[in-house]
């Protein structure tokens, strides 16, 4: 089949950050698929480039998560019509992959399907507009009656739905009575990603040594609340514990200046890392941390975080209920504290500093669950979306 992938944020594990759907591009392309994607970066000219047996279509909208609303907006508008352009300079393709988040790619799969008889799948990764909607970000009465009605018109019209946790396909199932809903989560890559000894080169270079160390990497926005980290990095006065925080996004500078102003001593700050820099940082960390801001919608989500902490058998610690919570307690393989209760954390995390036996387990058994969710496992169930397709339209 030729298949056209559609995803504003298209990454390579080369860029870091979330690279399900390069995952995803090179499992269908080993398949024997055709395979193009569809993508925006932050450069000026239309560019493609050829990866891994597919090519890609980087065009030039720009966007990064310290844009306003408005400019958001706007960037997802742009990619809208660049995307409707191209789209209809290239050869028809048999199959549409339809990545949300931005849920506006909906519209590109509408548009395909009505004028060009293009069918597609809708994958969802967040729940939108829920989620913009209870964040507070998302408050225009008309907007938001759209963007219920686009949300609801590209599940209608969609040959497959696949969600990216149990909690996002009970959602979907409730909005769209009788829909049937995969489930492919994010990825565990355990191909990078391992249960090591620590390198004590890499504890000198960050600093570390003889620390119980914490990471979060990963996206500083309005959705993740690090503020929870830092009220937990100021009541730690005897624990030895040092935080780690690898990322970019729309509260980072507003977090850093905050830990200064709280002069913690025990949180260090790095700009964001490729999944190379990333596995340097699992390698010296005990514990991975997963933050979500006290709004249930949030919980539905498949933390790209969570997934690379299982690969590299660490100490999972979250804030949040839902799927995940349910996951690490069933698994033994970390805890979840309510949020905005600090002293509540330290309860949790004594265990595991008072006995590395209880450490060594909890971090053995994370390696062990990963196995569950590598990209080999959750793409079959993607071969079996297509397979049914194939199968509808013979």
């Amino acid at each position: 089949m030729r298949i056209f992938i559609i995803h504003q944020y298209f990454k390579t594990p080369e860029e870091g950050g979330a690279i399900r759907s390069f995952y995803i591009a090179e499992w269908l392309a080993a398949r024997g698929h055709e395979v193009e994607v569809i993508t925006a970066y932050n450069e000026k000219h239309y560019r493609k480039k050829q990866i891994k047996g597919f090519h890609v279509h980087y065009l030039p909208v720009y966007y990064t998560n310290h844009l306003s609303f408005l400019s958001r907006i706007h960037a997802f508008y742009r990619f809208v019509r660049m995307s409707l352009s191209l789209f209809n300079k290239l050869p028809r393709p048999d199959l549409n992959y339809v990545i949300t988040t931005p849920l506006t790619t909906g519209l590109i799969a509408l548009y395909a399907k009505k004028r060009r008889g293009i069918p597609y799948v809708f994958e969802v990764g967040d729940l939108w507009p829920d989620a913009p909607i209870a964040l507070g970000v998302l408050r225009n009465k008309l907007l938001k009656k759209l963007a219920y009605k686009l949300e609801k018109i590209s599940y209608e019209n969609a040959s497959a739905l696949i969600a990216l946790s149990p909690d996002i396909k009970r959602a979907i199932e409730k909005k769209i009575p009788g829909r049937e809903v995969a489930v492919i989560t994010n990825m565990a890559d355990t191909r990078l990603f391992s249960l090591e000894q620590k390198n004590s080169g890499l504890q000198e270079k960050f600093g570390v040594q003889n620390r119980f160390v914490i990471v979060y990497a990963g996206t500083v926005g309005l959705a993740n609340h690090l503020e929870y980290l830092l009220d937990i990095a100021a009541l730690d006065k005897e624990h030895h514990l040092h935080f780690i925080v690898a990322g970019e996004g729309a509260r980072w500078d507003a977090v850093r200046q905050e830990a200064e102003v709280r002069a913690l001593k025990n949180i260090s700050f790095y700009s964001f890392m490729d999944k190379l820099g990333v596995n340097e940082l699992m390698n010296i960390a005990d514990a991975i941390f997963v933050s979500f801001k006290h709004v249930p919608v949030l919980s539905s989500g498949s933390p790209n975080k969570l997934f690379d902490g299982l690969a590299a058998g660490k100490l999972i610690i979250i804030n949040f209920g839902g799927w995940v919570k349910s996951l690490i307690e069933q698994h033994k393989c970390g805890f979840s504290y309510p949020p905005g209760q600090p002293r509540s954390f330290f309860n949790k995390i004594e265990p595991y500093l008072a006995d590395p036996g209880v450490l060594r387990k909890a971090q053995q058994n994370a390696r062990g669950l990963a196995d569950e969710f590598t990209p080999e496992k959750q793409l079959k169930e993607l071969d079996k979306v297509i397979a049914g397709l194939k199968a509808d339209k013979d």
